[in-house]
Order: C-alpha cells, then structure tokens, then sequence
C-alpha cells in the first residue's frame, strides 16, 4: 500500500508542490552562492567553464572510441583540487558550491527509488493528524500509558462473568487485534460502557496506532458529527458541494471515529443520518468505530431499529466496565 493514497488527491498535490518550492529555493540558493564566489574568485569560474569544455570532449571521445581518455579525467581532477583549495583559501566551506538539500536521502523529491521517503512519511502522517482532529491527545493517549492496572480484579460484571482487569486485557487485546489486521480484515468495533471507564482514551490508543500507520483516520464526537452532518445537509449551496465533500470524506476516510453517541440531541435526522453514514461505510467496507455510555437496549430505543440491527450484526461489542477513572486519585 503506498502512503499516498490515504490522502485526497488535493493534499498529495499540495506535498509535491511543496518538495517543487523546496527545489526551486535551494536552486535558487546555490546559484548566489556561486555567483558570490565568482565575484570574489574569478578564477573559480574559469575553472567551471574549462571542467565543463572537458567533459564534453570526454563525452566525445568516448562516443567515438568507446574508452575515456585518462589525460582528460585527470586534468578535470586536477582543475577540481584547485577549485577546492581557492575555496578553502577564500574562506568558503567545502561543500558551498554543491547543492544543498533539506532532505539528503530524497534530495527533496520525496521518493528514496520507489519508496516513500521518511521526510514525506512525516508529511503525511502530520496531515492525518490535523485531519483527526486529535492530535494533542495522541501524546499521551496511547496504548504505551494505558493502565490496564487501574481495573480492579475483585469487580466483577454478571453477564460477562469475568472480572473488570480481566475484561479490559480482553478489550485490549481486541484492539491491538483491530489495529494489527486493519490492512485485510474488515471490521467495526462498538465500544460501550459507563462514562469514565476509559472508553475515549481506547480509541485514541486506535487512532495513533493507525496514523502512524498513514491510515486516514477523521475523529469525531457525536456531537461535532451531526453538527457537521446538519451544517452540510441544510446550509449548503446551490452546486451541492460542501455536502458531497463532508459526506466524501465521512464514506471515504480509513477509519471513522464518531466517540460518546448519545450525548448528542437525538432526533429523526441524527437517527437518519446515523444510519446512512454506518450503512455507506458497511457497503464500502470502510470500518467504524462507535462509542456511547448507551446500553444496546437504550441504543434500540433511541435510534431504531435498524440502527440497532446493523451495529449488533456488524460491530464487534467490547463493553468496559469499572471505577470511573476520573476520580480514582492515582490520576490527580
């Protein structure tokens, strides 16, 4: 999978251009700086001009005879040495009249051959940070400080007939499994629960591990969800493009987060649109990842059957449970 293609055409757009204006100021750059140096050495432009005279009887000679005339190489290696010496005796660094990159494995182009260089990676994974919309939360929620410890053994839940530390290794092992097979095997996860048993924080463990992947990932809470659903649906322009460009990147993104359902103001559109963002994503296969303080019986009441059907049949159910980690004083 190259990285790329998780983003829009537009941002893949916008990073090449970016490697382009890179390429044309250090171009830009060396040709002061040698017109520096020729101001102040005029003999290292003559040099140039005869290393350059050499190289093309070089090129000649061996277009007509097929073996390079040693004389020649020389005589630009020598025409070299003297050009770093005048550079050295002026006052220049060795290295002045050479180009110089931002990014030497790339040379700025961004590919290393075929391979995304790490300077682009960094590109595109702080562009699907901002897109997330959770990029301050990710340094320091992430499955390297969750503290499966906080859950207590001696709680147990009824249904589940396991205690709360057990569950939540449960819960977490599901998750690493999501994120481990995210590449092949489609997959939602309904993530339910009391408010403050660190259901959010989970889905930030997610969505860093995904990022960092160059997986798009857009983060939404249910209230920012509908809100843009609605903004899109009923202020939208005669052309209908604001509303194809949120619902697109809704449909289209990798990995979609809508986090706390239920703390919205519920209603026939947010039931509507609700099911119509979960049914288009099933169609694409494109995973979700929903959570709510709900029970699923409260999940049925508020947004319909259907709604209720789809995730039951198409969302893996990881309930966590236990103190409410807000107040525990070990976080304080």
């Amino acid at each position: 999978m190259e990285d790329f293609m998780n983003l829009t055409n537009t941002q893949y757009n916008d990073i090449i251009r970016g490697y382009e204006r890179i390429r044309l100021k250090n171009t830009h750059d060396l040709d002061s700086r040698i017109a520096e140096v020729y101001e102040k050495v005029p003999r290292i432009r003559e040099i140039h001009d005869e290393i350059s005279s050499l190289s093309v009887q070089e090129v000649k000679a061996r277009l007509l005879s097929a073996t390079s005339d040693n004389t020649v190489k020389e005589k630009i290696t020598d025409l070299s040495h003297e050009k770093q010496e005048l550079l050295q005796k002026n006052g220049f660094p060795e290295d002045y009249l050479s180009m110089h990159y931002d990014c030497n494995i790339c040379k700025d182009t961004g590919y290393d051959g075929n391979r995304m260089c790490s300077c682009m990676r960094a590109k595109v994974i702080n562009i699907l940070y901002e897109q997330s919309n959770i990029r301050e939360l990710l340094n320091q929620e992430n499955f390297s400080f969750f503290r499966a410890d906080l859950y207590p053994d001696d709680m147990i839940d009824e249904n589940l007939g396991i205690s709360a530390h057990e569950n939540i290794l449960n819960v977490l092992n599901s998750s690493r499994e999501f994120v481990h097979n995210f590449k092949d095997d489609y997959q939602n996860l309904f993530i339910y629960g009391l408010a403050g048993v660190g259901k959010t924080f989970l889905i930030n463990c997610i969505a860093k591990e995904l990022i960092e992947q160059s997986y798009s990932v857009i983060y939404m809470s249910a209230v920012r969800f509908f809100d843009v659903l609605a903004d899109a649906s009923f202020h939208k322009g005669s052309s209908g493009t604001q509303e194809s460009s949120v619902y697109r990147d809704f449909y289209d993104c990798d990995l979609l987060i809508i986090d706390d359902l239920g703390t919205e103001l519920a209603n026939s559109f947010t039931s509507s649109a609700l099911f119509q963002c979960i049914n288009e994503r099933a169609i694409r296969r494109k995973p979700v990842i929903i959570s709510t303080n709900l029970s699923l019986g409260n999940l049925r009441d508020i947004y319909s059957e259907r709604v209720f059907s789809r995730i039951a049949s198409n969302y893996k159910l990881l309930k966590i449970f236990g103190r409410d980690l807000r107040i525990l004083p070990s976080l304080r």
